[in-house]
């Protein structure tokens, strides 16, 4: 779903006013990770405020010349028809694009998430333990918070498909996988996946990771997970 969001003026909020429109939410945060990542010192001045809003020095590099301005065709290049660049009035033209209500979560790498079914919402990713033994199952009528580590990028950093992430919980440790294939906590070596792969439903070697809690029609028919606050 195409995601929207506004990049400012930092100098006078009044000129070069841009809305950016990416293919999706994951272009989004793939297109910061290029910008904060890069050497370029033209783009050091851009900065994300929140998945929906940026401001940028329009004097040092306007972010509409972003697929003209030769010196950063390497990262522009990338983005040619997964992102539109619409300007938008001056302040006092008085109008400016707004977009539909998104649904957004900020994916920073270190915060605190619940997991949910992207394709059925009202599952979700619970720990508990029964019989004495702690598992994750998925239950429509628990949830738990998992902390999402990225590994390979510093603390704080916005997340994207190609990282290696891993999951703890509050007060119940690493995610990890047991003996039987499950996810569950514990201290032997933690597990870790690709995070596109979670969108993917791939992120378990088999389709038994994950229990469903008194779930018709469970298993390999619902993949896909998003993380929600």
């Amino acid at each position: 779903m195409v995601f929207y969001a506004y990049i400012s003026e930092t100098r006078d909020d009044n000129t070069w006013r841009i809305v950016m429109a990416f293919a999706d939410s994951s272009t989004a945060d793939e297109w910061w990770r290029a910008i904060s990542g890069s050497n370029n010192s033209l783009l050091a001045d851009i900065r994300r405020v929140t998945p929906e809003m940026y401001i940028h020095n329009a004097a040092v590099f306007n972010v509409y010349n972003f697929f003209i301005d030769t010196r950063i065709t390497d990262i522009s290049q990338k983005f040619k028809g997964r992102l539109i660049l619409t300007l938008q009035n001056d302040r006092g033209g008085r109008g400016i694009n707004i977009f539909p209500k998104q649904r957004v979560t900020d994916l920073v790498s270190g915060n605190w998430f619940y997991i949910r079914s992207s394709v059925d919402p009202e599952m979700y990713w619970h720990y508990e333990t029964k019989g004495g033994y702690p598992r994750i199952s998925v239950s429509r009528t628990g949830r738990s918070l998992f902390c999402v580590t990225a590994t390979n990028v510093p603390s704080r950093t916005v997340m994207i498909g190609s990282d290696t992430v891993k999951l703890s919980m509050w007060s119940a440790g690493n995610v990890v996988i047991d003996s039987e294939g499950l996810l569950t906590n514990g201290v032997q070596a933690q597990w870790s996946f690709t995070f596109g792969d979670l969108a993917a439903g791939r992120f378990v070697p088999t389709d038994s990771g994950l229990l469903f809690d008194n779930i018709d029609n469970d298993g390999p028919k619902r993949p896909g997970w998003e993380l929600v606050n």
